[in-house]
Parts: structure tokens; C-alpha cells; sequence
């Protein structure tokens, strides 16, 4: 099944080796999300993963040390650690975060701390369109070096009208309600619950209700997800 709710998920142990979290965790083959409990008063030990990851913060307060920056981060927050880069948590309340990170290893030896900022407030960042020729959602982007996340708004009574594309996608609902068609197949989606689109499969959607979503793509070279084309 595409689809999943939190609440059915099996719980496990996330990256045990550093943390005492539990976790709710949905795979695709390219990219994976959890919806992660951290206890307050706990810490994620400082290490570094070759797969680049992405927080977005749903409760709670925590200071993240990612590469030589650190920051006190809490609700409506996101933190980019990139792929060999390393980070630490410590967790001042209990903390409940969506998790978007890649399935596959990104190139070894990459250094510490490379190409951009870590830390993002969702309300600051530019709004726009997603993909203006499929749908009126619109909102920011947070976009790295191998996955992109953003956090998306439709309105009720629009669409997302039927496309495909070569990116794996997952999208975790935090308000409102939608019909998805995946090729033939209809589903029912609202909070609480999450969608995988797989590669180059059509899909489209009507929202119901006014939807609001976390949204994350694997990053395809020469593909544009806002013209959604090719590049020359």
C-alpha cells in the first residue's frame, strides 16, 4: 500500500546507537520518513551518517549543534543536515519531529559543514508555487543536496491535476483531507496519515478540505520540479 497513518505504524528504536527516540517509520526505496518521539532531557549523541536528512519540528524545543553552527530550535522550525556532516541534539522538551531523509549513501568523504545553512523557519522563507502547470499549492522549499522538502498549502475545492515524475515522493498530511488517484487506485488521505508516490507513476489529487502538507522529492539531476520538464 502507498498509503500509511502514523497511528497503524509498527514503533522502533530510531538510530539506537545514539539516542533513546522511538520512532513510526515508512520506507520508500529511495527515501524514508518517521514521525520521531524524543524524550526531553535526552540527547542525540554527536555523529554523522552519509545520507543527508531533514527535521521539521511539530512540538517541543531542542538545540541542534549541526557542523559549526548551533541553534535553539522548536515548532514550525526545520534543520538540514547534509550527508557526512556532523550533528548532536540536545532535547530541552519533549520533542516530536518529521523526518524526511534518503535511503541511499551519498558520496563518501564529503566534507563537514559544506554548501548552505542548517536551520530554516518555515514562515520566513519564500512562498511560490510548487508546480504552477499541475496545482495552486504553494508554499516554502527547503531544498539540499539530494532531497528536497517543503511545506505545502492547497486550497479546498482545487485539484492537482494528473502527472507523473521521475522524483520518489512522500507527503505527510498536518490538516484537511484529499482524494488521490494513484493510475487507477483511489484513496482517501487526511492528518494524521501519508502518501509515497512512486517514480514515473500518475497521480493527482481533489482536495476536500483545506490541506496542508510536508512534502518530500529525491533530487533528480536535470530535472526542474517547478517547470516540471527537463532542463536544457
Amino acid at each position: 500500500m502507498p498509503t500509511f497513518k502514523w497511528s497503524t505504524l509498527k514503533q522502533e528504536t530510531f538510530d539506537p546507537e545514539y539516542s533513546s527516540a522511538s520512532a513510526s517509520v515508512f520506507r520508500g526505496e529511495k527515501i524514508e520518513v518517521a514521525l520521531v518521539n524524543y524524550p526531553g532531557a535526552t540527547e542525540v549523541k554527536t555523529h554523522a551518517i552519509p545520507r543527508e536528512q531533514v527535521h521539521s519540528i511539530l512540538k517541543g524545543r531542542a538545540r541542534y549543534r549541526v557542523g559549526a553552527e548551533e541553534r535553539l530550535v522548536g515548532v514550525g522550525e526545520a534543520v538540514l543536515i547534509r550527508a557526512n556532516t556532523r550533528y548532536a541534539v540536545q532535547i530541552l522538551e519533549e520533542l516530536e519531529v518529521v523526518v524526511f531523509r534518503e535511503l541511499l549513501p551519498g558520496p563518501a568523504g564529503k566534507p563537514e559543514g559544506a554548501s548552505g545553512p542548517a536551520f530554516f523557519k518555515w514562515d520566513e522563507m519564500k512562498s511560490d508555487f510548487i508546480t504552477p502547470k499541475y496545482s495552486a499549492a504553494r508554499g516554502p522549499t527547503l531544498t539540499g543536496e539530494r532531497i528536497e522538502v517543503a511545506l505545502f498549502f492547497f486550497p479546498a475545492g482545487t485539484e492537482g491535476k494528473a502527472h507523473s515524475h521521475p522524483n520518489e515522493q512522500i507527503q505527510v498530511v498536518l490538516k484537511g483531507k484529499a482524494k488521490v488517484l494513484i493510475e487507477e487506485e483511489e484513496y482517501v488521505i487526511e492528518a494524521g496519515c501519508g502518501i509515497l508516490y512512486p517514480v514515473n507513476r500518475k497521480h493527482g489529487a481533489q482536495i476536500v478540505e483545506d490541506y496542508t502538507l510536508l512534502n518530500c522529492k529525491d533530487i533528480v539531476s536535470g530535472w526542474s520540479v517547478y517547470d516540471a520538464r527537463w532542463k536544457k
